[in-house]
């Protein structure tokens, strides 16, 4: 079952946040410290009070098995750009014994359908580029490559 967060979920969302930044830190061990302080109780209750905001969990017997933050963003028409209304998936987890079942779908499919009640023109993430199989499960749901973000590093130029 998909449902969403509430406060005494925080336990649960700290131990899946915790593996998410211990996979991001594999990832990109230059820019991620890993931590366990990944989620404080008055951040959960800022999100969970914010209506741009969405989380939920997935649940099997009664065990959080994945979450989904995302969020709504509205940016102003400029003189150089359009006006968007647009949905950003923040973090979506799911725990390395319940993958490949299904749930990331399923998370992304209510991601998607709380967006598109709200509006939103796209949804939008960032990926790692070295994370292949979230490069490929994204390519596999429908999303697609926009921009490339690049970076230069001081050992890059010795």
């Amino acid at each position: 079952m998909i449902r969403k967060v509430v406060v005494s979920d925080h336990s649960d969302l700290v131990r899946l946040f915790i593996l998410e930044n211990q996979h991001n830190a594999q990832l990109a061990p230059d820019i991620v410290r890993e931590t366990e302080d990944v989620l404080t109780l008055e951040e959960l209750k800022q999100i969970l009070t914010d209506s741009n905001q969405y989380l939920v969990v997935k649940e099997i017997d009664g065990v959080a098995v994945g979450a989904l933050l995302g969020s709504i963003t509205k940016t102003p028409e400029r003189r150089w750009s359009q006006a968007r209304l647009y949905a950003y998936l923040e973090e979506l987890i799911v725990c390395p014994a319940s993958r490949g079942k299904g749930i990331a779908r399923e998370l992304v499919d209510s991601f998607i359908h709380w967006a598109q009640s709200h509006d939103a023109s796209s949804v939008d993430l960032h990926v790692w580029s070295n994370n292949d199989s979230a490069m490929g499960f994204y390519r596999s749901y429908g999303f697609s490559e926009k921009q490339y973000l690049m970076t230069y590093a001081k050992e890059n130029s010795e």
